[in-house]
Formats: C-alpha cells, structure tokens, sequence
C-alpha cells in the first residue's frame, strides 16, 4: 500500500495541465474531496502504520527512542527543503541563490514534522486510550481554531495564512491558485494544519498496532479495520456540513474521512494477499517496487518532473509533446503521468531486485 500511494502521488502530481486532465485526478480548489485529495493523506496514513512496526521493534529506551525518531523527522524536513532548492537549480545557478524566495513547507516538511511528533507522542503514551483522547484534542481544538479565527475563509487572511506570513513569510510560502492569474499567499502545507497531520498519522499508528496484535488471527484484523475504516469516513462526512472536508486547511472531517478510506483499503488488500492469497503479482511486484524505496523514489520524481519540463521538442515541452502522441487531452495527460511512473519504477527496480534500502 505504500508504494501503491507514491505511485498514485508521482500520478496526480504529473498532469500536463488543468484544462488537459480527468476531473479525478485534479485537487479540489477548497471545500469538497476529489480521488488525487485521497492520495497523500494515504501516505500519511500508512506511514503512521509503518512507523508503529518499527517502533515497537526498536529495542532502545523512550527517550533514546524519541530522539531517534525526532532526528529522522529533522533529516525529512531539511531532504525536502533541499530538494525544493535543488529543483530550483535545474533552472540556472542563478535561481540557487535566490534563498530569499526559496519555499521552506512541502510534502516532505509536513512528512517530517508530523512524523517526528507523532512519534514522540505514541512512544510515550503507546496504543492507550490517552493516545485516542490526545488525538481527539487535537482534532478539536484545532477546529475551535477554525472557528473562531476565519479558518474556513479563502483568503489570506486566514489564520493558518497569517501564522505562516508571521513566522516564515509570504516569499517562502506557496502561493495558492484562484484563477489563471490570480494567486494568494495561502500554503496548505502550512505550519498550523501540521496539528491534524499529527493526528493523522497518530491515526495511522494505532490500525498498526492493531493489525501487530491480531496478526494470528487476520479475519479479526481485517474486520476491525474496515469497520474502523467505515467508521471514520460516515464521521468525516457527518462533520462535513459543519466543518467542511477540505484538504488545504486539513480539517478534523477530512482527517477522519481520508483515514478512513485508507484503513479500508488496507483492510481490502491484507483480506486479497494475507488471507486469500490471491496471486496479483501485476500490482504486488510493481508497487513493492515504490513500497520499499518510497521517499527516494518520491524526490526522485520531483526532480524528474522539474527537469522534464525543460525539454523542448520543437516548440512544445516535452510533457505537452508526449501528450500531443495520445490526443493531447485527459488520456494525454494520464499517459504522460504513467511514463514518469514507469521511469521511476524502472529506477527503483535494481533498489528492488538487490533489496536495498536507502533510509533517511
């Protein structure tokens, strides 16, 4: 399932163009939930399963253990500043030094941050009702943030803008798209809405310890999960009139909503591979592929997508270039997608076929 997400992330993140791409496959603007907004809270999701195996297998003391994972959440977040810087370098030595406009929030940051918290937090509470009580105040009092601090409005004045103005500002932020010319100083990786992505991944960790306790028994695991996971999306989408499912500012509806379509398709894979035993290996080989290298093959791709874009063939970029070979519409578009996602895959498969691990 990990390398099933970073597949469908290098997907999403590599459409040629709004007006050329299947409506799925595009981010909603703001409130609401489209297939691409499923993807990377998945990853978030998984990575909190992930992280709940290899913490329990850690044979070092709390603190020992806390630092470690707080220091593996500081390398994600500087990988990921640098590989915005290094992307940016693809462009001309001059755009190196423009520090003073270089993005410090991203993918990789939040990935970082959430998961060097959420760590600490499991480590020291583990899968204990205090772990579901921490998570449903974080839940809640950033939604009381939202409420009664504009939370909910498009804008930049917005309170998850106006801390991210405050403490990095506006020239290191993302600029969010309105219109074909219109963007506002809004990032929806921002420094606020890391509180539900601590939750998020929390989440994450207790369907791994879950699925760690009943692994002699899977028909149990999998019940458990899907019910969870049913659970979860009828609440996110209960809370929705409320407080809207929305992935930029991540709110506490579209936490539940998304973790939990992540658990029940968890749950829907460990009942085909575990218990089944169905033999899938046109989607078992090529995912474990990603699964095993996922943050390599992930700043891999970003890194090819930004280089991609400088190839010129005639007048077109190669991404329209390569679209225009399948008419240059969605199924273009989609095409172009799924060849950076073989060329990665073919990347990572020597990673693969020697079962090396490249960790940060």
């Amino acid at each position: 399932m990990r390398g099933l997400t970073i597949a469908l992330m290098i997907v999403v993140n590599n459409q040629v163009g709004s007006g050329r791409m299947f409506p799925f496959l595009n981010h909603v603007l703001w409130d609401g939930l489209s297939f691409a907004d499923l993807v990377f809270p998945s990853f978030m999701f998984i990575m909190g399963v992930c992280a709940a195996f290899s913490l329990n297998k850690v044979g070092l003391s709390k603190s020992k253990s806390a630092w470690k994972s707080i220091y593996r959440g500081f390398k994600i977040i500087i990988v990921g500043i640098l590989l915005t810087w290094i992307a940016r370098g693809l462009h001309g030595v001059e755009k190196l030094l423009e520090f003073e406009t270089l993005r410090l929030t991203g993918v990789l940051v939040r990935l970082g941050i959430c998961y060097a918290f959420a760590s600490v937090i499991y480590i020291y509470m583990g899968p204990s009702k205090k772990l579901i009580a921490t998570i449903t105040v974080i839940l809640v009092a950033y939604a009381a943030i939202l409420v009664f601090f504009n939370g909910f409005c498009l804008a930049e004045d917005n309170i998850i803008a106006k801390i991210d103005r405050a403490v990095i500002g506006c020239e290191h932020m993302y600029h969010k798209r309105l219109g074909n010319d219109v963007r506002i100083c809004f990032d929806p990786e921002g420094i606020l809405s890391n509180l539900p992505g601590i939750a998020h991944v929390l989440i994450g960790m207790l369907c791994g310890n879950l699925i760690m306790k009943g692994k002699y028994d899977l028909w149990k695991v999998v019940a458990k999960l899907a019910l969870a996971g049913g659970g979860l999306i009828i609440l996110g989408f209960f809370l929705n009139p409320m407080i809207p499912i929305n992935k930029n500012l991540w709110t506490p509806s579209f936490v539940f909503a998304t973790c939990g379509g992540a658990a029940t398709t968890l749950a829907i894979l460990l009942w085909m591979l575990d218990i089944r035993k169905m033999k899938v290996s046109w989607l078992v080989m090529p995912t474990c592929v990603f699964g095993l290298n996922p943050l390599v093959l992930y700043c891999f791709s970003y890194l090819l997508e930004e280089f991609v874009w400088m190839i010129k063939i005639g007048e077109l970029d190669f991404p329209s270039w390569f679209s225009s070979l399948f008419g240059g519409n969605e199924f273009g578009s989609l095409a172009y997608s799924i060849f950076l996602v073989i060329i990665c895959w073919l990347a990572g498969l020597p990673l693969y076929l020697k079962k090396i691990v490249i960790k940060l």
